[in-house]
């Protein structure tokens, strides 16, 4: 059974390594960068989806189960830890808010021109969060197909959850790095070396919690809506609202520092926790037939 999920493994990493190369050639010549981005973020379930019809792994070990609890829990998570990583920005003068430009463009978004700051404020985060969730969602489904519904799974069953959780969070983190050696994802302002110090800190710390996260809930849900949520309030919201100090980039984002810290205690936090639960009780393999037919 080890050999036959070690070769849905390889198949998947090698239809990735194909799939995306063929999207970032594409981007190049490419006009429509929102196109792009989505057909990128989309390589990851398109290749689990083609290894799992070639392997007959039934496409229900995905996991489809819908749980308001875990939804609600996948939403919370990255609002919590962003909340506190910015905080500690605007308390430590390390950036400003609210940042004018931002509010600006808030009030003319939602029509709320005359509206309190705070007002405009709150408005804009749940409009972010929640009304913009369902797009965000959508772009998120399909890496998290591939990350968190087969890799993540795949390689609970071969080497279990906590060094699936971490090796998931290094692929997802390598796949990332030709659009931010070669493309334009990733803030300016730092040295290469300092954003891509940060940024892979931060991938493998939440490829760990997503991975606990998609195993003890049984479902991909909650993982496509943490997502979905953590680059609308980081990207969307935290990072617009707040106003450069001159440093701020240093701390701000994905490729800063201020998150570095939050999601690394979180993932050693859950990281524990995973040793202490028996593997059995963290997630159920289903015995399907076409497993071994590959």
């Amino acid at each position: 059974m080890k050999t036959s999920v070690q070769k849905r493994i390889y198949v998947y990493i090698i239809l990735l390594v194909i799939f995306t190369g063929i999207v970032h050639a594409i981007t190049v010549f490419s006009k429509n960068k929102n196109m792009a981005s989505m057909l990128i973020m989309w390589t990851p379930g398109l290749a689990a989806l083609l290894v799992s019809l070639i392997a007959k792994r039934s496409l229900k070990r995905i996991g489809w189960k819908f749980s308001v609890k875990w939804i609600s829990i996948g939403w919370i998570f990255p609002v919590v830890y962003a909340t506190v990583a910015y905080s500690a920005i605007w308390i430590l003068g390390l950036g400003d808010v609210p940042n004018p430009t931002f509010l600006e463009r808030a009030r003319l978004t939602l029509g709320m021109e005359s509206g309190s700051d705070s007002l405009v404020i709150i408005s804009a985060f749940f409009y972010i969060t929640i009304v913009n969730l369902l797009p965000s969602a959508f772009m998120a489904l399909g890496e998290e197909i591939g990350w968190r519904g087969f890799l993540v799974p795949e390689l609970s069953e071969w080497v279990g959850l906590k060094k699936a959780g971490l090796i998931s969070g290094i692929i997802w983190g390598t796949w990332h790095l030709p659009g931010i050696l070669f493309g334009n994802y990733g803030q300016t302002g730092t040295p290469l070396w300092f954003r891509l110090t940060c940024f892979t800190i931060l991938v493998i710390s939440t490829g760990v919690l997503l991975a606990w996260l998609r195993m003890k809930s049984g479902s991909i849900w909650p993982v496509v809506i943490f997502h979905a949520t953590h680059n609308g309030v980081i990207q969307m919201f935290y990072n617009r609202i707040t106003a450069d100090t001159g440093k701020t980039a240093w701390f701000t984002g994905e490729f800063g520092f201020a998150l570095v810290p939050v999601l690394v205690l979180t993932s050693i936090l859950l990281y524990k926790n995973m040793s202490r639960q028996p593997e059995k009780t963290m997630y159920k393999t289903p015995k399907l037939s076409g497993l071994k037919n590959m």
